[in-house]
């Protein structure tokens, strides 16, 4: 296991210390590898992961645009009339709290 740079998430600065983020030797789902940490937070996607993205694939939006998946129940319950983010979310690409 190699527990490499934990990438930066703009609107999360420390998701270990959150516990979003957690040791393990797991594989990411996304891209394959095991680099020592492991997101442990909700992923809001037709199938269910658990325990199997790595923040890596969080961070470069790889992991919302392979799985179809986002990180935030940010546009859950919105009133109408509120206006949207724009072209590239960053819920999707960002650790829930």
């Amino acid at each position: 296991m190699n527990e490499d740079a934990m990438p930066d998430f703009r609107y999360h600065p420390d998701p270990r210390l959150t516990g979003s983020v957690e040791v393990s030797d797991t594989s990411c789902v996304v891209c394959g590898a095991a680099r020592g940490l492991i997101y442990v937070g909700p992923v809001y996607a037709v199938e269910e992961y658990v325990e199997e993205i790595c923040p890596w694939c969080i961070a470069d939006g790889t992991a919302a645009a392979k799985l179809d998946a986002e990180f935030t129940d940010v546009g859950w319950g919105v009133p109408d009339g509120v206006q949207a983010f724009g072209e590239q979310p960053w819920f999707l690409r960002r650790p829930h709290t």
